[in-house]
């Protein structure tokens, strides 16, 4: 892969980027370092807070259009593209990070490669829908981020050239991992670090809680996010009487999200799917940074992270519409110390080989470059 793209340019297109915060942002810098990491000369162009600015930012040039929206938004992407191609010619790849960004360059006659995450495809309509079947079956190849995307992307959107590309994200650069042999902490500590919506179900988590303290089970408990789930959370801690035991910590800065991940002993995120299964959960790269640092998780049967562990090796399934499901997965983890650290273990050793942006970025490559 690196002698395919060494020296090349490779644009991104990026829905966002830092300083601003987000998955798709994630997603963004992850990918355009790694293909910098591989050798090629990397240029995105997003929008951001902090523009309009045209800077080097670690590896990459950032061309930054601004904060603003709309037609002023789109008119000074068109305008840093045909800039950019007048001097110094087509890219050898642009990736587009979501449909979204493709839009322009597509329009321009650029050819993209695009990746689609999950539930973003699934609800436009009208002229949106047709704007979305349009970028993505003129797309040099689409990429999804899981089996689960890519089937439910040619249910929505019949007729690509070719299937999508499945390729999964990696981990967020930076983890702590616990040692092996650690035996965690006591009380165990509990985590949740998502953007707090309905499909997360972490309403279901601390019924959960709440049943095994009732049992006598000791444990802490951090969610960590914003969101619109926030004050139902909040409202259900305060009913079930859970102060002592859950923190509603909000954001969670970088630093303290890497020790949260590093000390957890238990990570849970029993995710459904809603709305007749347009609402669901594309990867969760949260799930695949708590396998990194060694944690025993509990997951969700639906969706594409279910594709993430092995069910009674790496992680626990759960159907989390079955609350009876979720605090029994609850209830065996805090209960049983060797499982959990015979879990945590097989979850490092799988996220260590299969997530990771390199390979990512060299999937994406080795099938479009090739």
């Amino acid at each position: 892969m690196t002698e395919t793209i060494q020296s090349k340019a490779v644009w991104v297109m990026a829905k966002g980027y830092a300083p601003d915060e987000g998955g798709m942002q994630t997603y963004a810098r992850a990918v355009a370092e790694a293909y910098a990491a591989a050798g090629a000369s990397v240029t995105v162009f997003t929008s951001t807070s902090a523009g309009p600015r045209d800077t080097a930012f670690g590896p990459v040039r950032l061309v930054d259009v601004g904060p603003e929206r709309g037609f002023t938004m789109y008119r000074r992407y068109v305008a840093a593209l045909r800039r950019e191609r007048r001097r110094y010619g087509e890219p050898a790849l642009l990736h587009a990070t979501t449909w979204r960004t493709s839009v322009v360059p597509t329009l321009l006659g650029f050819s993209c490669v695009v990746t689609f995450h999950g539930r973003e495809f699934m609800y436009p309509k009208g002229w949106k829908r047709w704007l979305m079947t349009h970028v993505a079956r003129r797309a040099r190849r689409v990429v999804a981020v899981s089996q689960y995307s890519a089937d439910a992307l040619q249910r929505r959107i019949p007729g690509l050239a070719m299937p999508p590309l499945v390729a999964w994200n990696g981990v967020t650069p930076g983890l702590l991992r616990r040692e092996p042999q650690d035996a965690g902490q006591d009380p165990p500590l509990v985590f949740s670090l998502c953007r707090l919506e309905p499909r997360k179900n972490l309403n279901a988590a601390l019924v959960a809680a709440a049943a095994c303290r009732d049992e006598g089970l000791h444990f802490r408990f951090v969610i960590g996010g914003r969101g619109p789930e926030f004050e139902r959370l909040r409202a259900t801690i305060d009913r079930l009487c859970l102060q002592e035991e859950v923190e509603m910590a909000g954001f969670v800065a970088n630093e303290r999200a890497l020790e949260l991940y590093r000390d957890a002993d238990i990570f849970i995120h029993p995710q459904v799917t809603r709305d007749g299964g347009r609402d669901f959960e594309g990867f969760a790269i949260a799930i695949a940074d708590a396998m990194y640092a060694r944690t025993a998780v509990i997951i969700g049967r639906d969706g594409g992270p279910r594709e993430l562990i092995e069910d009674g090796i790496s992680g626990l399934f759960v159907d989390g519409n079955d609350q009876d499901s979720v605090t029994g997965a609850l209830r065996r983890l805090l209960r049983d110390v060797p499982l959990r650290r015979t879990l945590a273990v097989a979850a490092g050793t799988r996220a260590e080989r299969e997530f990771d942006w390199n390979r990512h970025v060299a999937t994406v490559v080795e099938n479009t470059l090739a």
